[in-house]
């Protein structure tokens, strides 16, 4: 009597385990890799619930072999990226798996869903407005002008007609201002900050709209004017926080870097201390953490020496905080960082061949060496630094 024919081994296990195994896959890729094996797994897979959102993957672009690492596997797996972003510089994220690109130092600037492969083309030029005493009176002169973007931030997703995008810029104004329907240009807010450290879009307390922390520790909030015309020209305005000065005790030969996260509805500034010539590598020191506190006079940075069951992740327009205990993998009061150090210096802007980008762990007041499931220790980009990416 002729046996019947072994069933596939995909086939063969029983849905009950199939959900046992699913679950255990806390990453999103790890998720999707298993439902595209075959109907049965799919069809166990649609019945578990989605994992917690809201971990980032960290976005390791490369001309050749793009990848990413997943905290929640310690895996770095290959990534396929849409036309005109593999080989680009990123320099901005929005969740949902939108990132911002410049496919030239100048040029090409978009905004790119990684996932959908939705793609919004942003402007190349920055329109500058300009009061001139005339003979005849006061004009407004208008000028426009080539940009070099550093970092963008997004409101919403990028294909919102309700996005505004605010861009970090190398141009005759360090920021500038977007909104669907502009595409021949982005127009500059005045006052202009002294030097931008980060950005961040940010519904405060007091005030809500883009947050822009300057080299001084000073707060400014660009938002778009009230009561104004949806079909005309974007207008921003600029209030800012009266912030008193915190006392720095630690050595004139320390370097600042400083980010924005917002976190339990508050407003941080994490400032990461380095030592080294500028020149060169920049080492870290330490990392310290404020938190914005009002007062009916004005604010003051707080600092909180413990993140309280939270981990950071930082990088210039796209840090984050998430809650430790919605993620089994993560530790409490850690710190996640990229080298962005040298950021204010020309050349981390363009896309530079053999640049080495350091990244690591900082946790209880001292750096981690981890190992390779845990964390990247260094990337060598080939056509832009790394970046924090949400699914």
């Amino acid at each position: 009597m002729a046996r019947s024919p072994r069933p596939p081994w995909s086939d063969g296990l029983p849905p009950e385990l199939l959900g046992v195994i699913f679950e255990q896959l806390s990453c999103l890729a790890d998720r999707a890799c298993f439902a595209a094996v075959c109907r049965p797994w799919r069809t166990a897979a649609a019945f578990v619930d989605a994992p917690q959102r809201g971990l980032p993957w960290l976005l390791l672009p490369s001309r050749d072999a793009p990848s990413f690492f997943s905290l929640h596997s310690g895996a770095t797996r290959h990534l396929t990226l849409p036309e005109g972003v593999r080989g680009a510089r990123l320099c901005g994220a929005h969740d949902g798996g939108w990132v911002a690109v410049a496919v030239d130092p100048w040029r090409g600037f978009a905004a790119v869903n990684l996932f959908t492969g939705v793609r919004v083309t942003l402007p190349e030029k920055l329109r500058l407005e300009v009061p001139y005493a005339h003979g005849y009176g006061p004009v407004t002169v208008t000028s426009h002008h080539p940009m070099l973007v550093r970092t963008i931030v997004f409101s919403a997703p990028p294909a919102s007609p309700d996005c505004i995008a605010a861009a970090h810029v190398s141009s005759a104004s360090n920021i500038a201002f977007w909104q669907p329907g502009m595409s021949r240009h982005w127009i500059a807010s005045r006052p202009e900050p002294d030097v931008i450290q980060d950005i961040i879009y940010y519904s405060g307390e007091e005030k809500q709209g883009f947050h822009v922390l300057t080299n001084r520790e000073e707060v400014l909030v660009f938002a778009p004017r009230a009561g104004r015309d949806p079909n005309a020209l974007l207008e921003m305005t600029c209030a800012a926080y009266q912030m008193r000065r915190r006392a720095n005790h630690l050595p004139a030969s320390f370097i600042a870097t400083r980010y924005l996260v917002e976190s339990r509805g508050k407003l941080l500034m994490v400032v990461r201390h380095c030592t080294g010539n500028p020149r060169v590598r920049r080492r870290t020191r330490m990392f310290r953490v404020f938190e914005m506190s009002l007062l009916p006079t004005g604010a003051y940075w707080l600092e909180i020496h413990e993140l309280s069951g939270r981990a950071l992740f930082l990088r210039r327009g796209c840090s984050r905080a998430v809650e430790v205990s919605q993620f089994k993998m993560l530790k409490e009061d850690t710190i996640y960082f990229l080298d962005d150090a040298n950021v204010d210096m020309c050349d981390s802007m363009v896309m530079n061949n053999g640049s080495r980008y350091n990244m690591g762990i900082y946790r209880d007041g001292k750096k981690i060496r981890a190992g390779s499931r845990q964390f990247p220790r260094g990337f060598t980009a080939d056509c832009s630094p790394p970046i924090w990416l949400v699914p």
